[in-house]
């Protein structure tokens, strides 16, 4: 983002208070779990074995 006021307001609250904290560390990551590449390389190494 480029709103810089937002996003340093946004970052203060989330290290000033626990609980706005422990609320955003709960929510659902929209782009996945991160491991998408580590399946893609065991279905490519069953495939090729």
């Amino acid at each position: 983002g480029r709103e810089k006021e937002r996003i340093v307001s946004e970052v203060s609250l989330l290290l000033e208070n626990e609980e706005a904290y422990d609320k955003m560390k709960k929510v659902v990551n929209p782009y996945g779990d991160g491991k998408a590449s580590e399946r893609i390389a065991t279905i490519l190494e069953a495939y090729l074995s």
